[in-house]
């Protein structure tokens, strides 16, 4: 669970100090109860991680007992798996380098994740084998096929839906190209849902598989509610650049408008020779008519729109980044656009939206003031410091700090 909404003042005034008489009637009287300190929210929940990510062994409490949840991956290479390319996987994992060019058959192995969870004596809850089989629907069948299998990641456990949460990462070995995909399991073992978290590294939103706390799962490219209805999360004619968690109940997504327009193959035969992996490198072609348009929304948990902006700080290196920062003691995120300003999102209330263009923004001259936060916000291309009053969180001064070549 997320930590409590108020901050606590840095300094608060002695209040004072009363009589003897007063003192001493005090005494006499019921004690008076302390108002409770109110614990800072320090915790950044929009954080991603964009990397292959493996699971581990782990334990949970599940009815307020301890169970433990073991995670494997099996490769069996005594059992091939063929299949035919669409280009994605390259010729070295043909199944016959000299019949390639004309077949474009891969050959992998028969694989599977084991997820099994024993309870507090170590008896059998339940063992799910996934095959490799059983990811064809949802990921390409020729990365699933010559993909060495991961181990489940666990994501998180719900107890009165009574599920547990995990993501898969597929990927070409040898290479960048991969899939990912998230599991829905329920107590009994059975797979409630098995669906795709992003289609293609090379275009995935920044975003990761999250549990919220009323069961509902962000899955990257839609929301599953606890009842298991699905709110998709994708929108035609459009790519999804972000959906972040901000809150218990709300959080963000980003577009951008257009679609992608192949460009000329110039490899040959000779460059193909040894790829484990063909990325064409497709060029984006934006809606000129959508310049202009809101492509940043806040939800909350059903989908609905709290609030919509426009917001043009992303970038591209493998998958999208929204470079962004959570400044605790202002219990705001910072969203940066490198060329425009900053948008300023209060975590405790998303609707409130403030765009901060650096016109606004003061230039950073020291020394630092006593009440200001530093914190520093990096692109492919810039860094820069802001220095914020947490008294006046949308009123910034900054700098530009300079890179090393």
């Amino acid at each position: 669970m997320l930590l409590p909404v108020l901050l606590a003042s840095c300094e608060s005034r002695r209040p004072a100090e009363p009589p003897t008489a007063a003192r001493a009637a005090l005494s006499d009287s019921a004690t008076v109860p302390l108002t409770p300190a109110v614990r800072p929210d320090t915790t950044d929940v929009s954080r991603t991680s964009f990397h292959f990510r493996e699971g581990h062994d782990t334990t949970l409490l599940i009815g307020g007992q301890l169970h433990r949840l073991l995670l494997r991956s099996e490769t069996d290479s005594t059992q091939p798996l063929t299949t035919v390319s669409t280009g994605l996987v390259g010729e070295y994992f043909a199944d016959d380098t000299s019949t390639f060019a004309q077949t474009g058959r891969v050959r992998g192995y028969a694989g599977s994740q084991v997820i099994t969870l024993l309870d507090p004596s170590g008896r059998l809850v339940f063992r799910r084998q996934l095959r490799k089989q059983d990811f064809f629907a949802v990921a390409e069948k020729e990365i699933v096929t010559v993909s060495q299998p991961a181990r489940p990641y666990f994501v998180g456990y719900h107890a009165p839906s009574q599920t547990l949460v995990f993501s898969i990462d597929i990927g070409i070995p040898a290479s960048d190209v991969g899939q990912q995909c998230v599991v829905v399991l329920g107590l009994d073992g059975r797979v409630r849902h098995l669906v795709s978290s992003y289609d293609w590294n090379w275009g995935a939103a920044d975003c990761e598989p999250r549990l919220l706390p009323n069961g509902t799962v962000l899955t990257c490219q839609a929301l599953i509610r606890p009842d298991g209805r699905r709110i998709s999360l994708l929108k035609p004619k459009s790519e999804l650049v972000a959906a972040l968690v901000l809150s218990d109940s709300t959080l963000l997504t980003v577009y951008q408008y257009g679609y992608y327009r192949a460009r000329p193959d110039t490899s040959s035969a000779a460059d193909a020779a040894g790829v484990s992996a063909s990325f064409s490198d497709p060029e984006w072609v934006s809606d000129p008519r959508m310049r202009r348009a809101p492509n940043a929304f806040v939800l909350d948990r059903q989908g609905r729109v709290r609030q919509q902006f426009h917001y043009q700080g992303h970038y591209s290196i493998i998958g999208h980044v929204v470079p962004r920062r959570y400044v605790w003691q202002t219990h705001a995120y910072y969203l940066l656009d490198e060329a425009r300003g900053l948008h300023v999102l209060d975590k405790h209330y998303p609707a409130g939206v403030t765009a901060v263009p650096f016109q606004q923004m003061q230039r950073f001259r020291k020394p630092q003031r006593p009440a200001e936060v530093r914190f520093v916000m990096t692109t492919e291309t810039t860094s820069l410091a802001f220095y914020v009053d947490p008294a006046q969180p949308t009123r910034l001064r900054y700098e530009r700090i300079e890179r090393p070549d």
